[in-house]
């Protein structure tokens, strides 16, 4: 590269820097950015208080991490659209962007400047948050004894190995050719992409005195003194808590060894439990990876409810994905990318 061209390339970022400290000052000096701290604030520190959980560890972090992400996220999503017309609307009406444009600064180099502004504000606003909800899970893992009961971790999903939705919506159109009951006025065409838009929503009932199996394969191997996590969500007839009885059996692929576990609870529709890998047996150096996964409904056939269940989200194993901390970390890498 020649002196020139690094010289014009210095000269650019040059031009593109005083344009976003000029646009940071100036939306300093405004009251926008303390009113909006200010609204970032409440939802930080008052809003986890205003909405009660159900009293459990898992269910009070949920409702810090969900509603207080989850609105901060949604104001600076409103925030940076307001405040990028309104940048631009404001240098347009006062006649700074053709005077900028003269000085001389590029068209493009004025709009980087812009967008490195706002990106900046944004920045700051986010760890503003993350820094908040981060002392806050600290706080409440300190008060209410949650490093010895329930230290929050994350986690890997593996869902089961399903045919495809495209695949599965063919399956189940040349079923309906068979039986000659394909909805009349619509294409094949179009009944084929309406089932396979509703794929992923597509229940499944396990009535009393039947047996659903599922085959996982993680996408990071088990060790062994790790455990692995089996959840199963469901509905039932009338969406209430409901008496489930069977049994749920995991076997690992590679070692031949399965755990049955028996299942007799009443609970609120979702089934979660935990083995250690060492219940396996020895595992191979690259670990475990394959599992078979089964579900025997034992309850009375006349009284039971069958078990409704969306294969494709409601039945995963759980594996551990690293720290929590870290997990945080990334989803306010993802929020900032979104906003950028």
């Amino acid at each position: 590269m020649t002196n020139d061209a690094q010289n014009g390339i210095a000269a650019s970022a040059r031009r593109i820097g005083g344009v976003a400290v000029l646009a940071v000052r100036a939306a300093l000096r405004t009251r926008t950015v303390g009113a909006l701290l200010a609204l970032l604030a409440v939802c930080v520190l008052v809003l986890p208080g205003a909405v009660k959980g159900d009293g459990t560890p898992e269910g009070e972090l949920h409702i810090l991490l969900t509603y207080t992400l989850g609105f901060a996220f949604g104001i600076l999503c409103l925030a940076t659209l307001w405040a990028a017309c309104a940048l631009f609307a404001a240098e347009i009406d006062s006649a700074r962007m053709q005077l900028s444009a003269v000085k001389p600064v590029r068209a493009a180099e004025f709009w980087a400047g812009k967008w490195l502004a706002l990106l900046a504000l944004n920045a700051a606003a986010l760890l503003a948050v993350y820094t908040g909800v981060y002392a806050q899970v600290r706080w409440r893992m300190h008060r209410d004894g949650w490093e010895t009961v329930e230290q929050p971790v994350s986690r890997y999903v593996a869902h089961p190995l399903l045919p495809s939705p495209r695949e599965e919506a063919r399956e189940t159109l040349d079923e309906l050719l068979a039986r000659n009951e394909l909805p009349k006025g619509y294409s094949e065409r179009t009944i084929l992409r309406a089932l396979e838009e509703k794929a992923p929503e597509k229940y499944t009932e396990i009535p009393p005195g039947r047996q659903q199996a599922w085959r996982f394969r993680l996408s990071r191997p088990l060790r062994a003194g790790e455990a692995v996590t089996v959840r199963l969500r469901f509905e039932t007839e009338y969406n209430t808590r409901a008496q489930v009885t069977g049994i749920c059996r995991l076997g690992c692929v590679e070692t031949a060894r399965a755990v049955e576990v028996p299942l007799d609870d009443f609970t609120l529709k979702e089934i979660e439990f935990a083995v250690d890998a060492r219940a396996f047996g020895q595992a191979p150096d690259a670990g475990l990876r394959t599992f078979e996964l089964s579900f025997e409904h034992t309850g009375d056939a006349k009284h039971a409810p069958g078990l409704l269940l969306r294969f494709r989200k409601d039945v995963a194993l759980l594996t551990p994905g690293g720290s929590f901390w870290m997990n945080l970390l990334r989803a306010a890498a993802v929020h900032g990318s979104v906003l950028a």
